[in-house]
């Protein structure tokens, strides 16, 4: 084989990766696989995932798991971490800190007896880093604080499977909006306006529609945070075209833009409607 042959077969994962990413989340350089979770009680509103750790721990505690990411050198790797992971929290304030959770890549030269040979060592470290550097492509984010000091957004960047915790928590969400679609009273500017007529179940019939839509896309595959901030964008859209209580609900059970990390949007969408 000559050496633009072995360039070839070395590039393979890389061009793999690559494309799957791409077309998964096009312009993230990384992702959660599945795993790598802070650990903590779950929060009883904001975006979905968010946690609240011990807040008397001096640790923060992240599950085994993986992720794809790149390294600064632009090569996309799959990343295992195996065991438990803790790291101390940095700063006296434990979990009311603000910054983000982050995975980065370490990648190191292997050798034995002075020898170098051409394959790397790469291992997952866990730490904390402020907002701002947390942007490096290289940093693929597990955390971040919500700002409330207590509560810590975990879907930033990640797949999750139909059966996670945190998507059957956003099913039961989902559940208590509907029930509120047919609890609503005819009401809203939308009804003021007579769009969809005289009829208040006509309008019922439409925002109960999205929502076993919004059910159906997240229970039929593994999805990423992309994906769900779609399905709530475009759910709350309906919702608030239709009854608004229902809408107006789902958003505040996210709460401030500020605070809901890639669910900003979900927020800021409901408000320009």
């Amino acid at each position: 084989m000559d050496l633009e042959s072995l360039r070839a077969v070395s590039g393979i994962q890389d061009t793999i990766l690559g494309a799957w990413l791409t077309s998964s989340w096009p312009g993230v350089s990384g992702i959660v696989l599945e795993g790598l979770e802070l650990q903590g009680a779950w929060a009883p509103v904001g975006s979905p995932g968010a946690r609240r750790p011990d807040g008397e721990a001096s640790e923060a505690v992240v599950s085994p798991g993986s992720a794809l990411i790149t390294t600064k050198g632009g090569r996309r790797l799959v990343i295992r971490v195996p065991e438990e992971t803790r790291v101390r929290w940095p700063s006296r304030a434990g979990a009311a800190v603000r910054g983000v959770l982050v995975l980065v890549p370490q990648v190191e030269d292997v050798g034995r007896d002075g020898v170098r040979v051409a394959r790397k060592s790469v291992r997952g470290v866990v730490g904390f880093l402020r907002s701002d550097l947390a942007e490096d492509p290289a940093v693929l984010p597990l955390a971040s604080a919500v700002g409330n000091g207590r509560d810590w957004n975990t879907d930033l960047r990640r797949v999750w499977q139909p059966e996670h915790p945190a998507v059957q928590a956003l099913l039961a969400r989902l559940d208590r909006v509907g029930r509120t679609v047919w609890q609503a009273e005819p009401e809203g500017s939308v009804w003021e306006r007579q769009v969809l007529g005289r009829n208040w179940v006509r309008y019922q019939t439409v925002a109960t529609s999205a929502v076993q839509a919004a059910r159906m896309v997240l229970i039929a595959r593994p999805l990423t945070t992309a994906d769900r901030v779609r399905v709530l964008s475009g759910l709350c859209q309906q919702l608030l075209s239709s009854v608004e209580l229902a809408g107006v609900e789902l958003l505040q059970s996210i709460g401030p833009a500020e605070g809901a990390g890639p669910y900003r949007a979900v927020v800021l969408g409901g408000h320009q409607t």
